[in-house]
């Protein structure tokens, strides 16, 4: 168990967990809180420590619609 600024992370070593406990979603399906794809968010310990990666730096641009 470690913590980062994304939140308490049990079990995944090498990439945090883009959570804020926001679970609101926009009319695109993307969370208002973390901006993860409803779809990332339900896979996310399926995906790669590459996928989850890769989604982490998305993250630091992705723009989304914020209302819900």
């Amino acid at each position: 168990r470690r913590h980062t600024r994304y939140g308490t992370v049990t079990g995944v070593q090498t990439c945090a967990l883009p959570i804020f406990s926001i679970c609101k979603y926009n009319k695109d399906n993307f969370c208002v809180g973390c901006k993860r794809h409803m779809n990332e968010i339900f896979d996310w310990f399926d995906f790669s420590d590459e996928m989850r990666s890769a989604i982490m730096q998305d993250l630091l641009t992705r723009e989304i619609d914020t209302s819900c």
